[in-house]
């Protein structure tokens, strides 16, 4: 099972809303696979793995919003597991 796939059987397990992008591009390596995660109607986190992002060679994933923080030193955390992005969920709650 992919980091991408992990990630979406906990929050759906734990009743998160989100939206599971994927977008596979034929002759093109910049396919798209993403979880865009909302609260009260907004956007608050995404989780990507695809072409450029951090830890995608890996199989690993790159996150954005809420659960970056400060001390990541910057707006996006890479090379993580679907268990450290986890562990951020919920110490972020």
């Amino acid at each position: 099972m992919k980091e991408l796939d992990k990630l979406e059987a906990y929050l759906k397990e734990k009743g998160f809303v989100y939206e599971r992008v994927d977008r596979d591009y034929k002759h093109d390596v910049h396919n798209q696979h993403q979880i865009i995660v909302y609260k009260d109607g907004k956007r608050i986190w995404d989780a990507i793995c695809q072409w450029g992002s951090y830890g995608y060679s890996q199989g690993l994933l790159e996150i954005f919003g809420s659960i970056v923080f400060k001390e990541d030193g910057d707006s996006v955390k890479g090379w993580l597991t679907a268990e450290e992005v986890i562990e951020r969920i919920e110490k972020n709650d």
